[in-house]
């Protein structure tokens, strides 16, 4: 029971809630944890530990700050040691081109030497100079960065083809200045003749950048002093006079005599011992607020967007059309969901539009066909076959010629649009065939329909149309006695009407003319027609097929999908 009771109360909860409850212990009991083993090992922590750390850590620095040092001596060593820029060096320019040349070869090559390693970015500038030129690589020189100096050359020149560092100074060309140390040797070739002397211009960031990125204390004064204590880099903190407890260490394994050194207020360091417990209490509901505010934040990303898809939901099916739908952000599954919701409905809308036309070309065409059925060119000439009757056979068979009139526009009036059995499309057809016998009197005209056939549904007046084209293309122009007929067989669930003809045929070219014509409503209006009309109500794997020779007549096939009506007996009609 009580199982139950919590389970119904929890589907109650609203999703931010349920969040909270969630996510407030998960960050509060870590919280907790955390504090206590914080303030334990601050407890257990000792001035002799703090110590060694001190000292271990100081050690480590130095010897950052001395591979430093040495990447920028084995850099001014590949530098003075590369052949090709030994002979740009040695060649003198005989013109403003040779030297811009010169000056070309010489950037590249520093260039790629420059690319060597993350700590070259703090390399402000790369200067050759020679007795007769001077080649800078880098950024403003500042005068040169004193280099044509006297002093600074024979400083150089005493090491002898060894590195010789600077103190940094700041070097000010009036808008911008830069402190900076220079890194000196002698360059010579390869009989050991002094070629000039390359500099090697470091902004003081490299080795401070080395101070911040240490766990000392931020209030403890880490400085790098030359051999006679001149402080050259420090971190920018300063102990006061009136300090009294502090720990201090050195590192006197540097490069050049340097040492690296660092003060520490002892005061500060036991200081989070004191105040651990009172900020105990404090940490403990900031990590209440943040896992309210993480779950607050995880509520809006998926609360608000929920709703939101859901009145997009509503919208849609009330009929809005897809562009008034409004896209959101948040969550990356709902708004995935909601612009694939978009996506349907534009597809809906899509196919709405395509039935609507589907419909109206149907519309269309149905109109065409009746039209073309009532025209005046029609019952023009059925009443000219009526005339000719009468003049000619003067016999008695008016009667019959008017009634088979009579029965093709009554067919042609009735339910104008819907599909009718094949039987009575056969049968208008012999009717059509009797008064046509008068105009082309020697044709006949024959018609073999299975019985279990009779009953399937086909569009009115489908076949019509072809029998027209048969009379007129095929046997009117034929100097032999003609037929026309019509057979029917089912073939992989689809009905297969075929018109034949023993006319006059199509020669290839001709027969490909026709068959574009089904396509093209510019010729052959009546092909055209009824394979529009098919594919209109069936699709367009439906319609008609022509095949034709020459002198021995044309066959087309009908092909409709097989849907019955009530069942009726078969019949074959012959005319």
């Amino acid at each position: 029971m009580m199982k139950l009771r919590f389970t119904s109360l929890w589907r109650k909860l609203r999703l931010p809630y349920k969040l909270g409850l969630v996510y407030t212990p998960l960050i509060l009991l870590p919280a907790l944890a955390g504090i206590y083993y914080v303030t334990d090992s601050y407890t257990v922590a000792s001035k002799t530990s703090t110590a060694k750390y001190a000292t271990d850590l100081l050690s480590l620095m130095g010897q950052k700050i001395d591979d430093r040092m040495r990447s920028y001596q084995l850099l001014s060593k590949q530098i003075m040691t590369d052949g090709d820029l030994i002979r740009a060096i040695q060649s003198d320019p005989v013109s403003s081109y040779e030297r811009f040349r010169l000056e070309g070869i010489i950037n590249e090559k520093l260039n790629v030497l420059w690319l060597g390693a993350d700590q070259n970015e703090y390399i402000r500038s790369i200067i050759v100079e020679t007795p007769s030129s001077l080649f800078t690589y880098g950024k403003s020189d500042y005068g040169h960065y004193g280099v044509d100096d006297s002093g600074y050359r024979s400083q150089v020149r005493e090491m002898k083809g060894a590195a010789r560092w600077f103190e940094p100074e700041i070097y000010d060309d009036g808008y911008n200045a830069v402190h900076a140390f220079r890194l000196g040797r002698t360059i010579r070739d390869a009989k050991l003749n002094e070629l000039g002397t390359l500099t090697i211009v470091i902004q003081v960031e490299a080795f401070a950048d080395i101070f911040s990125q240490t766990h000392f204390q931020e209030d403890a004064a880490l400085k790098l002093l030359s051999e006679y204590g001149t402080v050259l880099v420090d971190n920018g903190v300063e102990i006061g006079p009136g300090e009294k407890q502090l720990l201090s260490f050195s590192e006197d394994k540097l490069q050049n005599g340097w040492k690296l050194s660092a003060q520490l207020p002892l005061q500060n360091l036991y200081e989070p011992i004191y105040n651990n417990v009172r900020l105990a209490v404090y940490f403990v509901f900031v990590c209440i607020a943040l896992g309210l505010i993480v779950t607050h934040l995880l509520a809006l990303d998926l609360v608000i967007p929920i709703r939101r898809l859901m009145m997009n939901m509503k919208l849609g099916i009330k009929g809005v059309r897809p562009g008034q739908l409004k896209h959101f952000k948040g969550a990356v599954e709902v708004v995935e969901m909601n612009d694939t919701f978009i996506s349907v409905m534009y597809e809906i809308e899509h196919l709405i539009e395509e039935v609507a036309k589907q419909e109206k070309k149907k519309k269309d065409a149905e109109i065409r066909v009746l039209q073309n059925q009532l025209s005046p060119h029609f019952l023009y000439n059925t009443l000219n076959s009526i005339r000719w009757m009468a003049m000619i056979q003067k016999q008695d068979n008016i009667k019959e010629m008017v009634d088979s009139l009579n029965q093709l526009l009554t067919y042609a009036l009735r339910r104008s649009g819907d599909p009718v059995t094949l039987a009575d499309e056969i049968a208008i057809l012999h009717n059509y065939a009797a008064i046509q016998k008068v105009r082309y009197q020697h044709f006949g005209f024959a018609t073999t329909i299975p019985s279990s056939l009779e009953n399937v549904l086909v569009l009115k007046f489908m076949l019509q149309p072809l029998i027209e084209n048969a009379l007129i293309h095929g046997l009117s122009p034929s100097d032999h006695p003609g037929e026309i007929r019509i057979e029917a067989w089912e073939e992989d669930g689809k009905l297969m009407i075929a018109v034949n003809d023993n006319g006059i045929g199509m020669t290839p070219d001709r027969l490909k003319e026709v068959t574009g014509g089904l396509v093209n409503p510019e010729q052959h209006f009546g092909l055209h027609s009824v394979h529009e009309r098919i594919q209109l109500h069936y699709g367009r794997h439906y319609g008609l097929t022509i095949e034709s020779e020459a002198d021995i007549g044309t066959r087309i096939t009908v092909m409709v999908p097989l849907t019955r009506a009530e069942e009726s007996g078969g019949k074959t009609y012959h005319a």
